[in-house]
C-alpha cells in the first residue's frame, strides 16, 4: 500500500446530479496499492464544486481538487489534471459516469503489471439513458460469443470499425501517452487519446462490466442533430488523417465520409452536402464504382 500506482482523473462541469456517484464509484474500490484521485472542476454554475469540496474535506489524503475562477474548457481542464498526476497508471472517469465493480482497478492494474507489451486496457460498460431510465449494454457482444472469454485484444482497426469503449473503462500506462498530444488537434476528442495509446502498445478489453455511462441531453454528443454529428465527425476524421497518414486512419477517414453521405442522403436530407462529400471521397479513393453508387444515391 506504500506505492502510488494509479492516478484517477475526473473532469467535471455542471454535474451536480452525477458527481457524487462518480466519486462513490472510486471510494468503493478494493485495492492492494495506493491511489490518488484528482478532480478538475471547471467553474461550474451549479453545485458541482460544493459537492466536490465536501468529499475533499472527508478524504483529504485521497482527493486533490483543482478549481479556478473561470472556465478553462474540457481539454485544458483535463491537461491540468494530467500535469498533477504522479501514478504509474492513469484511470479516467468523467463527472457524469461512474464505476460499479469494486475490483475494477485491481483487475486492470494486475493485468498491466504482468503484461508489459500492453499500453492500455478497458472493460465493458452500460449506457444509462436518463430520460427513459433504461440501461443498455455496450455494442461489444459480438466479441464475447464464448461465455468463458475473459477478454480480447483490441487493435486500431477494431476500434475505428466499431466504437468499442469509453474513457470511464480505461486504465493506461502514463508513459504511453504524451500529455502534449491534445495540443496538436483543434478537434481533440477521446478517440484521439485511445488511438495514440493503441499506437504505443497493445490494447485489451475485459469481459466484465465495470461502469455506467450516463446519456443525457446536457452532456451527450449523440443526442445532438445528425447534421451536426456528421459535420463534427468529418472534421475530426479529416484532421486525424492530416496528422497521421497511416493505413488505419485513412480507412477511418474514408468510412467517415461514406457514413456522412448516407446520412446526408437519408434522414438529414442535405443533398448538397452529400454531393460535396461524394467528390471529396472520390478524390481520396479514386474509386469509380463507389463514386457512381453515391451519385445514384443522390439522385433517388
Amino acid at each position: 500500500m506504500d506505492k502510488l500506482l494509479v492516478s484517477i482523473v475526473t473532469i467535471t462541469y455542471n454535474h451536480e446530479s452525477f458527481i457524487a456517484k462518480t466519486i462513490e464509484g472510486v471510494l468503493i474500490q478494493k485495492l492492494n496499492f495506493q491511489i490518488e484521485f484528482i478532480i478538475a472542476e471547471d467553474c461550474s454554475t451549479d453545485n458541482t464544486r460544493a459537492i466536490c469540496q465536501k468529499y475533499e474535506k472527508q478524504y483529504p489524503q485521497l482527493i486533490k481538487l483543482i478549481i479556478s475562477d473561470n472556465n478553462v474548457g474540457a481539454v485544458a481542464n483535463e491537461r491540468r489534471a494530467m500535469l498533477m498526476a504522479k501514478g504509474k497508471y492513469i484511470a479516467f472517469c468523467e463527472g457524469d459516469d461512474y464505476w460499479t465493480d469494486p475490483f475494477k482497478l485491481q483487475k486492470q492494474v494486475d493485468f498491466l503489471e504482468s503484461h508489459h507489451d500492453y499500453s492500455v486496457c478497458f472493460h465493458r460498460y452500460q449506457h444509462h439513458y436518463l430520460e427513459l431510465d433504461c440501461f443498455k449494454v455496450d455494442n461489444c457482444d459480438y466479441l464475447f460469443k464464448k461465455i468463458d472469454t475473459a477478454g480480447v485484444d483490441i487493435t486500431i482497426d477494431m476500434f475505428f470499425d466499431n466504437w468499442i469503449t469509453q474513457p470511464l473503462t480505461m486504465v493506461y500506462r502514463q508513459t504511453a501517452f504524451n500529455i502534449y498530444t491534445p495540443l496538436q488537434y483543434k478537434y481533440y476528442r477521446d478517440m484521439h487519446q485511445i488511438y495514440h495509446l493503441l499506437k504505443s502498445g497493445k490494447g485489451y478489453l475485459f469481459a466484465f462490466v465495470g461502469g455506467v455511462r450516463e446519456i443525457h441531453r446536457e452532456g451527450m454528443h449523440s443526442m445532438t442533430s445528425m447534421t451536426y454529428q456528421c459535420e463534427i465527425a468529418f472534421k475530426i476524421a479529416n484532421e486525424l488523417f492530416e496528422k497521421n497518414k497511416t493505413i488505419e486512419v485513412r480507412k477511418y477517414y474514408e468510412d467517415t465520409m461514406q457514413w456522412c453521405i448516407y446520412e446526408y442522403c437519408g434522414g438529414s436530407k442535405n443533398k448538397y452536402k452529400a454531393l460535396i462529400m461524394t467528390f471529396k471521397l472520390f478524390f481520396i479513393q479514386y474509386n469509380l464504382r463507389k463514386f457512381a453508387a453515391n451519385i445514384k444515391r443522390l439522385i433517388r
